[in-house]
């Protein structure tokens, strides 16, 4: 297990397309009895896939050392998720350098995974992972002109890692990602089609690359200063901006962004457990492209007014102290950020804000306690709005970041005993510029029309601001969890899991644009016999809306994005049901087979709006370590 820092936080962020892969810095005050943010820091980690695989060796949670800054990871899709919550979540590992999966299924689905770890000693490691996702065939059929169009969408990563100790310094992480994405707008239909024409879907291109740098000092006992230092630098593009206007949807670029963060963190430690830090971070987004800021002027562009946006920067100190010792362990600290340019021109977000940094755990046996009240802001930058939906808008229309002053959740865990392991929590979370979007393929589809089912009705001449809000939503609510699950051995194990955020406007815990009011995830493991493992799972998400605001200044029928806020609309999406079924067969411990059927239940329901489902995929595959 060495070379492997792993926080595995209770999350529950729903992405709202089909899982993919990207090579992303997450960094969310969110944990369960891992004290810290949710940094996954995966050093020797071949790859993270739902699909059926060969077991290995399992890495659990467990209460790992604060970690004071987000790190790229990589995520694994699958042929088709909906993800609920990942409370306790498990990663293997394979002691083989190399590893190959294959899969492929309905509607041209496809998987590859390869990876080799070319060198890999008590010092040393390097490695280099590959990934292809893809589908070609489905026809989501979202209207009569779109009845012939095909989701396309193709996602290559390449990625090498590395990792040195070098004897009585420290030791030096490194981390190169690629990701290649193209895909089309399976739902655009151009602005007062008369079906003379055949409708073309759009394409995109997307560029991420992401850079990580990390030299952490070797803690030892009696050791004076402990510090740790980080470079990330993360380029990511989109090719063009299309619109649903005309065939004006290659005129326009679309937005890139460089993000580039520099990092240090230091602690003093003396006897008794105790130790005092600061860990600081200095965060620069580069704003380019966008060349529609200055074309929307012109009156035949048919073009919203996007406010103007610089590139800006946020700097964050936390200076804490540490309270370590047997089974107890405590954190009082305080998160401060200095943000400069950030927001749009002439409605900056504020210089300064802070926010508590407090966390207390206590574990005695198989009773775990934790408190954690936390806060601090995140940047609304391109990659972190596109894992909210892959289909989002390709280009940056504001700068503002999500502030929460306050995030406090309480919770209990229990187990295991008996094969019995149980937990709870609470959660109450204040937060201000919650981003609103995922209307980006239903505005394609629309124009500035108000799609069917909007709530409240609009006036015919009413638009909407399909595109995004420059200042997002103030919203405040609880969350409840729980979950249950029971192993009998290397036979049987079955889990549940569920969570409840009420939601009303301005009224509900974020947990993606769909703001689920409850989610719920069972899953049932069988192993008859050594060879055979048969899985079976259930997920649901329920009671969704998804929000956005109109405006009460209309001017030749083009939408104002800075416009009199008059009102918050809601539009109800139905509610997500997957049944999804697996099996592999081991035929030894380096080779097996696999198949699984996901969606059983063939529906199509729309995770966001004009984003349905594919229904059945059934795939098979195999997998080969070497």
């Amino acid at each position: 297990m060495r070379n492997i820092i792993h926080h595995i936080s209770r999350l529950s962020l729903p992405l709202a397309a089909m899982a993919l892969y990207f090579p992303a810095a997450a960094q969310l005050h969110e944990s369960i009895n891992v004290e810290g943010k949710y940094v996954p820091d995966i050093i020797r980690i071949d790859r993270v896939n739902m699909l059926p695989k060969a077991l290995r060796q399992t890495l659990t949670s467990s209460p790992l050392e604060y970690e004071s800054a987000g790190v790229a990871t990589s995520f694994t899709p699958s042929l088709l998720t909906m993800p609920a919550t990942a409370w306790g979540s498990t990663r293997t590992v394979s002691s083989n350098p190399g590893y190959l999966e294959l899969g492929a299924g309905s509607w041209l689905n496809s998987t590859l995974s390869a990876g080799y770890r070319f060198i890999d000693n008590s010092s040393t490691l390097f490695g280099v992972r590959l990934q292809h996702n893809s589908t070609s065939l489905w026809k989501p059929n979202l209207s009569p002109e779109t009845s012939e169009i095909k989701q396309e969408r193709y996602d290559e990563s390449v990625a090498l890692y590395a990792s040195h100790v070098f004897k009585g310094l420290g030791r030096l992480d490194a981390a190169l990602d690629y990701h290649l994405g193209y895909f089309n707008y399976y739902g655009y239909v151009p602005y007062g089609y008369t079906g003379s024409d055949p409708v073309e879907a759009p394409t995109q291109t997307l560029n991420d690359v992401a850079l990580r740098l990390d030299w952490r000092s070797l803690i030892r006992p009696g050791s004076a200063l402990n510090y740790n230092t980080s470079l990330r630098m993360r380029h990511f593009a989109y090719r063009n901006l299309p619109l649903p206007y005309g065939n004006t949807y290659g005129a326009f670029k679309g937005s890139r962004e460089t993000d580039i963060a520099l990092s240090a963190g230091v602690s003093m430690p003396w006897d008794n457990g105790s130790s005092i830090g600061l860990d600081g971070n200095l965060e620069m987004v580069f704003l380019s492209g966008g060349d529609y800021r200055e074309k929307a002027s012109q009156p035949s562009s048919g073009m919203s007014v996007f406010p103007e946006t610089d590139s800006y920067a946020m700097l964050t100190l936390t200076p804490h102290y540490r309270f370590n010792r047997g089974l107890l362990d405590i954190r009082l600290g305080a998160d401060i950020d200095l943000s400069f340019k950030a927001g749009p021109e002439g409605s900056r977000y504020s210089f300064f804000h802070i926010a508590p940094d407090l966390k207390f755990a206590l574990q005695t046996g198989q009773v775990g306690l934790y408190l954690d009240v936390t806060g601090g802001s995140e940047l609304n930058t391109l990659a972190r709005l596109y894992q909210l939906d892959y289909y989002g808008i390709p280009c940056a229309v504001t700068t503002r970041p999500s502030y929460t002053p306050l995030d406090a959740a309480f919770g209990v865990n229990l187990g295991p005993f008996s094969g019995f392991s149980l937990g709870i929590e609470a959660r109450y979370r204040a937060t201000k510029n919650t981003p609103l979007g995922g209307w980006y393929q239903a505005w394609l589809g629309n124009g500035d029309r108000a799609p069917v089912g909007i709530i409240p009705s609009i006036p015919p001449k009413a638009t909407f601001s399909y595109i995004a809000d420059t200042d997002g939503l103030d919203l405040h609510g609880f969350s409840l969890s729980g979950k249950i699950a029971y192993k009998y051995g290397s036979i049987f194990s079955i889990s549940a899991e569920g969570t409840y955020q009420p939601q009303d406007g301005k009224k509900g815990y974020f947990n993606g644009y769909d703001r689920a009011k409850a989610t719920a995830a069972i899953k049932a493991t069988v192993s008859p016999i050594k060879p055979l493992h048969i899985a079976i799972g259930y997920d649901y998400r329920g009671t969704r809306n998804i929000y956005m605001k109109s405006v009460s200044a209309i001017t030749d029928g083009a939408t104002l994005i800075n416009g009199k806020e008059t009102t918050l609309h809601s539009l109800p999406l139905p509610d997500l049901h997957l049944v999804n079924l697996s099996a592999s067969w081991d035929f030894s411990d380096d080779f097996s087979v696999w198949m699984q059927a996901d969606n059983l239940l063939n529906r199509h329901s729309e995770v966001l709006p004009m984003q349905p489902m594919q229904g059945v995929v059934v795939a098979g595959g195999f997998k080969w370590l070497f």
